[in-house]
């Protein structure tokens, strides 16, 4: 009897078997050691070969002897495999799957995701197939495999639409359809991608994709949800579009830009990818459990969006599906846990030049100073040496280190230096009480520290959004040690600072008790009695975020010989109205300190200043002798003039915006493995480094663990990295990726449509600089892009989804692009690049208890920046844009690489009647009837081209025929009906209502309306 040749499998079959055992078998016999049953793990080649008690799992060509085969081909329910209760059960055709794979000798693939991408051969297909590159080689070869027949190009302007709509997210203008149409050569349509790659608009499409996976939004989150002003990151992300920067540069600046050589403000803006995470400072939270919420969210993000692996799985025990442990997962954990949750000013285009305008101009006036003062080295140098032997300077001050005041709900936390740093809640009004216990009773004066700290906005020494601080009112009580009840408030007669700026009234602010104008202003006003006034250290911008110092004298001073008890209270009533919306004023980080001397006084020379000073003249830096010079000549009484010039000069700086960053910390902060990801169960030191499965190695101690980290994910030899951002850009214009579960290409992703075609395009990426653009130009300009989309019943029924593309993509477009569609088609998109975020129409309850926590401020745009396009929507987590939410767009909660899609009526709703859609309408009347043409077949035609690009035919003209002479009809027996439809001052439609009738551009915002909201006009062909 002849012997049967056992079956041969094709790399698919062998992957998909892998899949198999993934998908219904590695729950339980899998890499999660603490979960596994009998013992038994299939996902490793050694043991499922191994001996096990009863027999070997696998025995590669022998069915009888495999232990697998018997217990997946069992009738018994206690038997069989998977058990019944587990809920998963295998198909015929799996089973008939492994049975061939074991017959042919059992042949193992580790999965292909963790293996690095090598570049496969490109495919040889025969004459006849339309191959433009090697991708359409690829899905050329699938086809010939399934017997299916690929469309043809589509028409050329259902192109050129794709092109736009893929590239630039707006769609072409008649006149753009026209030149495309007219230009018959060969390259006309490379000529129009380069164009479009090339293109601002560019950069402002393919951001929004990152940005979901960058959780990107403008708000906090949680209940309070605050604002937060992070547009610097958005723009970031926009402008390394536009200037191709590398993937694998992109990535390292996102995680570890301001490591990087003399990092850049950009490269530190870039980090705000790892800050994108929510904050919460609800009252009485621990900062410390949500700085933890934050971190599991960065991994997260860094999971999806870079790695393309869940590894947030392990955060509280081992993945049960790939081989990433705990101790893994807090290896990268660790990697990235060493930074302060840091902010830095942010400036837009126009306030840059205003700020470099008004920087030239001091040190203008100041050279010129120095010039008309030739011996002023001499001067500054004899200043230098005056101000060191001041008597009432030379102050010994005893550190106080109080027991931490609890109230109100702000955390504060004493630090080794002594100082005392306030976190997490921030009430706008409060009074903070510090007790301190010291052993010399004798006090002349009290010292309170302003410092600076990463973790404070723009560095603070405050806790408003631009590190400021109003002190209200400050008392002190002072007592015997052990006797509180002797404590006595003692008088604080005289006042001396480092900052004394002139009086400022806050805007619409008003004391709860006097009812009188609140004010800052000078040190002073911290001890005059009045809540009406506070003192602060804002200088204007540019000036205030540096440490500062105020010295208290007491009427009398104190003397308790067994010790004192000294109880600091700081009134900070000067934030605003609504705490729910950054208006506090507080304390950022400070240290109290008591002298002896009754005669001490502050310090008036800046701390940087002395620090300066103490440098030998020769050995300063440029910037260390401007900064002596700067403050020296504030003190010449003959410059007073010149200090006025510079004073009027430095109002003119602008106060610019903050954007959450990272910096490194300078003592490393110790990572622990977290007993199910409870951050109040740590258990052992975990060293950063990458998980076992890429190598197991630790990083070098002595570099930033953090920097070395992006490092290896951008290197070439991570195996998901480039097969990741492949797999999400291929998703974004086929509507699913070479693997659809583009989270996961892990050991339960959907194994890859196309597995060579996604290695192929890797490789592609990284041998070609990790340009985006390059791949990004393969793809738009293949035959498989350009296909025609309509699709035959044999096309549906072999390939519903079409995953093997033998036609071109058909899919809704993305929420933002909807609202740009008609932005775009009516005329009123307003184009201009970058900037803070923007308020478009929006309902006004949502912003309102009960919908919304707390009262939020939305001011709706007056002028052009109404029309900003959707990427510059200001984004509250809790109260998303309506406009936008119905598309799907997600709320920036979590990292996001797959939009859901989905169809619903309110789709339809909202594009006939939200505010800006409305509009839209109206205003693509008003162009129909200004620029349409003459006749009303002319005017329907241009109307459909604006929202469809192409011609319609005989009977769409019709039906938009039709349509418009019965509406207008109707209109003319309801002229208030017809004004209240085109009468609306967004609109920019003045002018034509002197000289048309209401009823006619009644009819043609009418059409306009359907046109919007037809499914074309929103769908991708």
């Amino acid at each position: 009897m002849a012997e049967t040749k056992p079956p041969e499998l094709s790399r698919d079959q062998i992957q998909q078997v892998r899949a198999i055992f993934s998908n219904k078998c590695f729950s339980c016999h899998g890499p999660d050691e603490k979960n596994r049953k009998a013992k038994l793990r299939l996902d490793s080649r050694i043991d499922a070969y191994a001996e096990h008690e009863g027999g070997k799992p696998i025995v590669p060509g022998n069915l009888e002897e495999s232990v697998v085969y018997e217990r997946i081909t069992a009738t018994s329910a206690d038997v069989v495999m998977p058990p019944p209760k587990s809920g998963k059960s295998l198909t015929n055709s799996e089973k008939e799957l492994l049975k061939n794979w074991i017959a042919a000798g059992a042949p193992w693939a580790d999965h292909w995701g963790f293996m690095v991408p090598v570049r496969p051969v490109v495919p040889i297909i025969s004459k006849g197939s339309v191959i433009r590159n090697p991708i359409d080689a690829f899905i050329q070869e699938k086809l010939d495999s399934t017997g299916l027949v690929a469309n043809g190009s589509a028409d050329r302007t259902k192109i050129i639409r794709r092109l736009y709509l893929d590239l630039v997210g707006l769609p072409p203008t008649p006149g753009e359809v026209d030149s495309f149409l007219a230009d018959n050569s060969p390259s006309s349509t490379k000529k129009l991608i380069d164009r479009l790659l090339d293109s601002p608009q560019f950069g402002e499409k393919w951001a929004q994709m990152w940005l979901d996976a960058a959780r990107y939004a403008d708000s906090d989150g949680y209940e309070k949800d605050k604002g937060r002003m992070v547009w610097a990151y958005r723009d970031w992300v926009v402008s390394a579009m536009n200037r191709d920067l590398p993937y694998n540069q992109f990535i390292i600046e996102q995680l570890a830009g301001d490591l990087l050589p003399n990092a850049s403000d950009d490269q530190r803006v870039a980090t705000g990818f790892l800050r994108n995470s929510m904050i919460n400072e609800e009252g009485g939270i621990d900062p410390e459990q949500f700085r933890m919420e934050a971190m599991f969210d960065r991994m997260d993000a860094v999971g999806k969006s870079m790695l393309g692996l869940t590894i947030q799985c392990a955060q509280c025990h081992n993945h049960k599906f790939d081989p990433l442990t705990q101790e893994d997962y807090y290896r990268v954990f660790a990697s990235l846990n060493n930074s302060h949750e840091s902010s830095i000013p942010v400036y837009t285009v126009d306030d840059e030049r205003r700020r470099a305008n008004t920087l030239v101009k001091v040190r203008e006036i100041e050279d010129a100073l120095r010039e008309q003062t030739p011996d002023w080295q001499a001067r500054m140098l004899a200043w230098e040496q005056s101000i060191a032997g001041r008597p009432e300077l030379k102050t010994d001050w005893e550190i106080l280190r109080p027991q931490l005041d609890t109230s109100g709900g702000q955390k504060h936390y004493l630090l080794d230096d002594g100082s005392i740093l306030a976190a997490g809640y921030a009430p706008t009004k409060h009074t903070t009480e510090f007790q301190s216990e010291i052993s010399s009773g004798k006090i002349g004066a009290l010292r309170l520290e302003l410092l600076n700290d990463h973790n404070l906005p723009l560095g603070g020494p405050g806790r408003s959004i631009y590190g400021l601080f109003g002190l209200s009112e400050i008392t002190v009580l002072i007592g015997p040690k052990g006797k509180p009840g002797e404590a006595k408030t003692v008088k604080l007669v005289k006042a001396t600072s480092d900052a004394n700026p002139e009086e400022k009234p806050l805007d619409d602010a008003f004391d709860d008790k006097t009812g009188k104008k609140r004010v800052t202003g000078p040190v002073e006003y911290a001890i005059d009695g009045k809540t009406e006034t506070a003192w602060t250290t804002d200088l204007g911008p540019g000036r205030s975020n540096v440490p500062r110092q105020a010295v208290f004298q007491l009427d009398q001073p104190v003397d308790f010989a067994g010790g004192a008890v000294v109880t600091v209270k700081l009134n900070q009533s000067h934030g605003g109205w609504n705490s729910d919306d950054n208006q506090n004023n507080n304390l950022g980080r400070f240290r109290l300190s008591v002298s002896n001397n009754p005669a001490a006084e502050a310090d008036p020379i800046p701390a940087r200043v002395r620090d300066a000073i103490k440098i030998e003249a020769s050995k300063r830096s440029k910037l260390q002798s401007e900064t002596i010079f700067s403050h020296y000549r504030t003190t010449v009484d003959s410059w007073k003039q010149f200090n006025q010039q510079i004073e009027n000069v430095w109002r003119q700086h602008p106060q610019g915006s903050s954007q959450m960053v990272l910096a490194e910390r300078s003592e490393p902060r110790t990572t622990r493995r977290l007993e199910r990801g409870d951050f109040l169960k740590p258990r052992e030191t975990v060293k950063p480094g990458i998980p076992a499965l890429f190598g197991n190695r630790e990083f070098q101690p002595d570099h930033p663990a953090r920097l070395q980290f992006a490092k290896w994910i951008a290197n070439e030899q991570s195996p998901t990295t480039a097969r990741s951002i492949v797999n999400r850009i291929w998703q974004a214009y086929f509507g699913t990726g070479l693997v659809s579960t583009s989270e996961d290409l892990g050991s339960q992703a959907e194994t890859p449509s196309h597995p060579e075609l996604l290695d192929w395009l890797a490789v592609e990426l990284m041998e070609n600089g990790w340009s985006l653009k390059h791949l990004h130009r393969l793809i738009t300009d293949s035959a498989a892009y350009q296909r025609d989309s309509r699709v035959t019943d044999e096309q549906l029924q072999k390939d519903p989804y079409n995953r093997f593309l033998a036609r071109g993509p058909r899919v809704r477009v993305d929420a933002e692009t909807i609202r740009d569609i008609a932005l775009s088609a009516s005329g009123l998109i307003n184009l201009k690049i970058g900037g803070p975020s923007v308020y478009p129409p929006a309902p006004e309850f949502l912003f309102k208890p009960p919908i919304s926590y707390g009262p939020k401020v939305w001011r709706e745009e007056k002028g052009s920046d109404r029309y900003r396009r959707s990427l510059y929507t200001f984004r509250y987590r809790s109260v998303p844009y309506p406009a936008l939410q119905v598309f799907d767009a997600p709320n920036g909660d979590f990292s996001c690489v797959r939009r859901s899609r989905s169809n619903t009526p309110m789709q339809a709703l909202v594009a006939l009647n939200e505010v800006t859609f409305t509009e839209a309408a109206r205003a693509l009347g008003i162009k129909t009837m200004k620029e349409g043409g003459i006749s009303d077949l002319d005017k329907a035609i241009y109307a459909f081209r604006r929202c469809l690009s192409r011609i319609p035919s005989d009977e769409e003209i019709k039906i938009v025929l039709q349509l418009k002479s019965e509406t207008t009809t109707n209109f003319r027996s309801s002229p208030e009906a017809a004004m209240k439809l085109v009468a609306l001052e967004h609109a920019g439609n003045g002018e034509i209502l002197l000289s048309t009738d209401p009823a006619e551009l009644a009819g043609w915002v009418a059409v306009s309306r359907v046109l919007l909201n037809l499914d074309e006009t929103i769908t991708r062909e």
